[in-house]
């Protein structure tokens, strides 16, 4: 039976078409600018200094993408929490003197063009010998022609020129090349002034000729990002280049590791027992350890697959399914648990209401053109209702004497409600995320424990190359960071082989304690999981287990 997973692509600044029914394409990235009616607009934060080691994140916040820049600084936190580093995010316009003294690193977002920026920040930048990480605009208020003149210059030994709308599309890093999706052209432009103080880790430039600029440039304490890395994030995308480039920036290094996960995905009680064993068979025999993300009640209660009539599946009612999850655990297998039905009551949401192929913690929604129409958690989403579900999910391994390892989202979207949840219920989860640009609790850290908040007028996705200890909702993040594999086109995408996230992992060989983390449907023909498998191998990854240590 062919399943459905949502395509989701991040982009910014409109929402993108999902693919059509019956197919798994990749899960890549989402930017949903979909209001979010009923909910309520964010508080404004109110500003306070960072306290002592966490890292400064401010933004601009003025009208009408102040949200945006609150959304990156948000991802940008998220991956602090691999650095196991608190932070604290506050508008820049109320930005709070003394506080970059206070930091170990600061950060900021020049989203908004020419955003008056307070003179304090300004002169505490200047004055720091601290990080400072800055992001595309507004670089030219502590330039060459503002009351600081040749200032910065002296002391980073290069200038920041002007903006450039002329197109850029690859970035080189550590001899690989990266994408610059052109939907977003624009980059800061800077020029090396002195080799001596200044040095351009990362290189913009050209498909078609040798024409570069620097993409990510620093000299001394003080590093330019000629953009933000989170908008239009994919797993070529120079965001991989950001994620390595942070160890440099926070002066916090890991060493070298290359490991790889592959996960066996939308695995339930109706699920070809045969295909199971076969695929467990193989990685056995490959010494590759595996998850299998099981589903454990399989549910069409519209009879999509039945001939009309409502059919319900329990794994503790599935003798022979149970033993074929017993057996792939025996040969290396862990158990992810992926929800509890995989789809949401006895409506399509938004395709044919059974399991595997929609959402159960968001309600979606689409019009004829497969346009979102609704985007939005489940009208009864509650602390009750998660965990009702997760405790139901978990009685039924619990009748069978299988044990879980960890938690996968369904189709990678819940409410920020349901992601703390996760957090209290799970030692581990294996997913991609999404963050709101709701400002409440923006201004927590990673070392505290995050309250309840609510889901935001815009939605962003994110995945992480490496393992992120805490994230905004203190859920502990292994990565899923190289997509699946997708043999048809969907919804105007084309497919994703096995080939492609062979490439990918090699790209992320860059971050230099990066994964190679997939997933693949075991409907699919062996042959795709074997080229994946003795591909990501060849490229210098290690297959290890799930575990609660994970660094």
């Amino acid at each position: 039976m062919n399943r459905v997973k949502e395509v989701m692509r991040f982009q910014h600044p409109r929402p993108i078409r999902p693919g059509p029914h019956f197919f798994k394409p990749l899960m890549v990235f989402l930017v949903s600018l979909l209001p979010a009616a009923g909910q309520s607009e964010p508080m404004p934060l109110r500003s306070k200094p960072a306290p002592p080691e966490t890292a400064l994140i401010l933004y601009d916040s003025s009208e009408p993408y102040g949200w945006l820049g609150g959304l990156h600084a948000k991802m940008l936190a998220n991956l602090l929490g691999h650095f196991q580093l608190d932070y604290t995010i506050n508008p820049v316009e109320s930005y709070s003197p003394g506080s970059i003294g206070l930091a170990r690193a600061t950060f900021y977002f020049g989203s908004v063009f020419n955003n008056p920026l307070p003179a304090s920040f300004l002169e505490e930048v200047m004055a720091t010998d601290k990080p400072v990480c800055w992001f595309r605009y507004n670089l030219w208020q502590v330039g060459r022609d503002s009351e600081f003149g040749s200032q910065f210059e002296t002391r980073t030994g290069y200038r920041f020129e002007f903006m450039d709308l002329s197109g850029y599309e690859i970035i080189n890093y550590k001899g690989n090349t990266f994408a610059k999706d052109q939907l977003d052209a624009e980059l800061g432009r800077a020029t090396i002034l002195d080799p001596n103080l200044a040095a351009a880790p990362a290189m913009a430039c050209r498909q078609t000729t040798s024409d570069c600029i620097p993409y990510i440039i620093h000299g001394g304490n003080f590093w330019y990002v000629a953009d933000s890395p989170f908008a239009y994030l994919g797993e070529e995308d120079r965001y991989v280049v950001f994620s390595d480039v942070l160890h440099d920036i926070l002066q916090v290094s890991h060493p070298e590791s290359h490991r790889a996960i592959i996960r066996l995905e939308d695995v339930d009680p109706t699920s070809p027992t045969e295909q199971l064993r076969q695929a467990a068979d193989y990685l056995h025999s490959e010494d590759v350890p595996f998850l299998v993300s099981v589903v454990p009640v399989y549910a069409d209660p519209l009879g999509f697959f039945n001939q009309g009539i409502p059919k319900t599946v329990l794994m503790s009612r599935a003798p022979e399914f149970v033993e074929t999850l017993k057996y792939m655990v025996a040969q290396g297998g862990q158990i992810v648990l992926e929800g509890y039905t995989h789809q949401y009551d006895g409506a399509a949401n938004p395709y044919t209401g059974v399991s595997g192929d929609d959402y159960e913690f968001f309600r979606v929604t689409l019009d004829a053109q497969n346009n979102f129409v609704d985007y939005r958690p489940v009208p009864e989403d509650s602390k009750h209702w998660v965990q009702d579900r997760i405790r139901d999910a978990l009685r039924q391994f619990k009748h069978t004497g299988l044990s879980v390892t960890a938690w996968q989202t369904p189709q990678y979207a819940a409410s920020a409600l349901d992601y703390t949840v996760f957090a209290d219920s799970f030692p581990l989860t294996i997913q991609r995320v999404l963050y709101s640009d709701d400002a409440e609790g923006t201004g927590r850290g990673n070392g505290k424990k995050p309250g309840t908040i609510g889901t935001g007028t815009h939605l962003a996705g994110q995945f992480f190359p490496y393992v992120i200890q805490r994230d905004a909702y203190g859920q502990k993040v292994v990565p899923e960071n190289i997509g699946n594999i997708v043999l048809v086109p969907v919804g105007g995408f084309p497919p994703r082989l096995p080939a492609d996230l062979i490439r990918a992992a090699k790209k992320n060989l860059a971050v230099r304690d990066g994964w190679a983390s997939a997933f693949i449907h075991p409907f699919l023909d062996l042959a795709c999981l074997r080229e994946l498998v003795k591909g990501v191998k060849a490229s210098g990854y290690v297959y290890v287990p799930l575990a609660a240590d994970l660094q």
